[in-house]
């Protein structure tokens, strides 16, 4: 074949590929079924529930005695979503800056959590610009007199899984000088693999968080109260799936999401997303399992 007409067969390859092999949304939806397809793939919430006031408690009695600690739960629990709702009973925000005082700071870590990544997340959660980033010296400074400025008494991080040793240390310093407690909040890596470490380095950062407490899953009883808050929010009343009264559903949605918020979340969205499509699907344990069959168990704690 000459690469004229090899050219050609190709070209036609592709503009059938286009038009026959892959189906653009819009030939496989009506516009308002895409367009509720896409509201609903954005949702995105938090059903606050008795464990997050009982983590609050916890909290608080941290806060009041000064006292540095660890919170601890499987990926996907929704322990930061909480503690950003913790932080929202006692700050408020103008704009992007946090109102004094600020009592209570939150901060997540991001890779590869340094002691400067860790003090640019603090200054970016309080909302101070960073133009240029500075020396270590320059933003601990920084930092160290916001909290000072802003009435910090706790400082609550999260995905500390993330953070290395000298940011630990700098932590530390934080409390040991500040009196601010210092609350860290990961998984169970964090517990397991970092504050238990066999070495004498990570000797200082054992003491220094001895108290701990490790954010629960969700009972099925809590899984349906999730449930119900959820489709009330997102789906128009009568397009309610009604799951919580299907016993069957639930028993799937509570082993599949292995009652971790998050992973529920996201079947919610299937779920809702496939009766749009499917809208005669019947919605019982065994259908969903044959539907959704490929999808894994959430591991819920780490084994070393």
């Amino acid at each position: 074949m000459s690469q004229t007409n090899l050219a050609n067969a190709n070209l036609e390859f592709q503009q059938q590929s286009s038009t026959s092999f892959q189906p653009t949304e819009e030939q496989r939806r009506t516009a308002q079924a895409q367009a509720e397809v896409e509201r609903i793939g954005k949702a995105n919430t938090y059903c606050p529930l008795d464990r997050d006031a009982e983590l609050f408690d916890w909290l608080d009695e941290q806060r009041d005695a000064k006292l540095c600690g660890y919170v601890i739960s499987a990926t996907g629990s929704g322990l930061l979503k909480a503690c950003q709702l913790y932080r929202t009973q006692y700050v408020k925000r103008r704009g992007t800056l946090l109102e004094i005082p600020a009592t209570v700071i939150y901060a997540e870590i991001e890779q590869h959590g340094s002691p400067t990544d860790l003090y640019c997340s603090i200054l970016e959660e309080i909302g101070h610009p960073l133009v240029h980033v500075g020396t270590l010296r320059d933003l601990r400074s920084r930092a160290w007199g916001t909290f000072k400025g802003y009435g910090v008494k706790i400082l609550i991080i999260g995905n500390a899984d993330y953070l290395t040793l000298e940011a630990f240390n700098e932590l530390i310093d934080v409390f040991t000088k500040l009196r601010i407690s210092i609350i860290l909040v990961g998984t169970y890596y964090l517990s397991e693999n970092i504050l238990e470490r066999q070495s004498l380095p990570y000797v200082r950062v054992h003491d220094s968080f001895l108290e701990s407490y490790e954010f629960p899953n969700l009972t099925e009883e809590e899984i349906i109260e999730v449930v119900d808050d959820w489709e009330s929010k997102f789906l128009p009343e009568h397009s309610r799936l009604n799951l919580t009264q299907i016993d069957s559903a639930i028993s799937y949605l509570r082993i599949k999401s292995g009652g971790l918020i998050e992973p529920l979340y996201d079947l919610l969205r299937k779920i809702a997303i496939l009766k749009i499509d499917e809208p005669n699907f019947e919605l019982n344990q065994s259908n969903l399992t044959t539907k959704f069959g490929r999808r894994k168990e959430p591991k819920i704690k780490f084994k070393r």
